[in-house]
């Protein structure tokens, strides 16, 4: 008997005990709700040290690719790029940031994405630095491992405190946009056709290429059950 249908049969049997009672309870057999996947907002942080002329240094373009990279898949909002200045007219500060905000875009992050200002105070302007932020969602998940319970004591048929804990542990670590948690994304608008071509060439072992090829299997043909 699986563990939910006995949940509801112990309800049902309880004449004298609200649903309520047992509604409340459903996380001892549910691990998505005794785990939950957390979806919250932190901000991403990168500090670049202006290289020769007011240039990037090459030393710092796998930080920029990857915090572009997070950008695209995670961000929660735009970039704000602050560059320590002696004045918003200095050249070497300007310099700078025209190629940051030149290697972002190339990158893929959209210019209307980016806020850029000048920190003219003292510290700031001795450093020349260009601290960029975005706020960013992460997807958290409970610790495992805890043993508060007996695992082979479950007169109730529960499952065990840890039961599914893993499972939610490796959805919050392989999502790509934690915020998929949240809102489903938006329909591409690419024709369903698209998608049965693209698995047709799966099955048959053919490469996957862009839009606008020749199926590799009709439509009529049949693939049998997957």
């Amino acid at each position: 008997m699986s563990r939910n249908l006995f949940a509801a049969i112990l309800c049902l049997g309880l004449a004298g005990t609200s649903l309520a009672a047992c509604e409340g309870n459903m996380s001892d057999y549910d691990y998505s709700l005794k785990h939950p996947v957390k979806v919250e907002t932190r901000t991403a942080l990168l500090i670049l040290e202006p290289g020769p002329g007011g240039r990037v240094n090459a030393a710092d373009m796998p930080a920029v690719g990857e915090f572009s990279r997070d950008f695209g898949n995670k961000a929660a909002g735009g970039i704000t790029i602050r560059v320590g200045a002696a004045s918003t007219a200095d050249p070497l500060a300007q310099a700078f940031a025209a190629d940051v905000t030149q290697i972002l875009t190339a990158h893929g992050v959209p210019a209307e994405a980016i806020e850029l200002s000048y920190a003219t105070e003292p510290e700031a302007a001795k450093y020349g630095r260009a601290v960029m932020e975005f706020p960013i969602y992460v997807a958290l998940a409970d610790e495992c491992g805890i043993w508060k319970d007996r695992p082979e004591f479950t007169p109730l048929n529960e499952n065990t405190y840890n039961f599914g804990c893993a499972t939610q542990r490796n959805i919050a670590a392989m999502v790509v946009n934690p915020r998929d948690l949240v809102d489903a994304a938006a329909p591409s608008g690419r024709l369903a056709a698209r998608a049965d071509n693209v698995v047709g060439k799966y099955i048959v072992g053919a490469k996957v290429g862009a839009a606008g090829e020749s199926p590799a299997i009709s439509p009529l043909t049949t693939t049998g059950g997957l």
